[in-house]
């Protein structure tokens, strides 16, 4: 259970930070059957996938590692999915990543946001 929480608070930050730099939030946990976009959010005129690792120290790397070539196109292709569900084909569509590092007794997450990954 700890990891599913670390993770919806990770999710939690990530949305509020690129909130915060003026993305709109259009979705959460988006699911199909090719898998899941944990935010939807849009910046501008595009949509955005947005992938989020977050983790409770550096024990195990630096979260953004964690996806790769095949995670980043397995995101496009649900990204996709999602458009032609929602009506939006054809919109610009982009597949960004956020990591989190939560370590304890620091006050404030480490974040890194990362665009165009896919």
């Amino acid at each position: 259970m700890f990891n599913r929480e670390l993770g919806a608070r990770g999710e939690r930050i990530a949305a509020d930070y690129l909130v915060s730099r003026g993305f709109a939030l259009i979705a959460r946990n988006w699911r199909c059957r090719y898998g899941e976009l944990d935010l939807v959010m849009r910046d501008g005129a595009a949509f955005v996938a947005v992938e989020v690792k977050t983790r409770s120290g550096t024990g195990y790397g630096d979260p953004l590692e964690s996806i790769t070539a095949r995670k980043a196109a397995r995101l496009r292709r649900v990204l996709l999915e999602w458009g032609s569900t929602t009506g939006h084909r054809g919109a610009r569509l982009r597949v960004d990543a956020v990591g989190i590092t939560l370590r304890p007794g620091e006050a404030s997450p480490r974040i890194q946001h990362l665009r165009a990954v896919a």
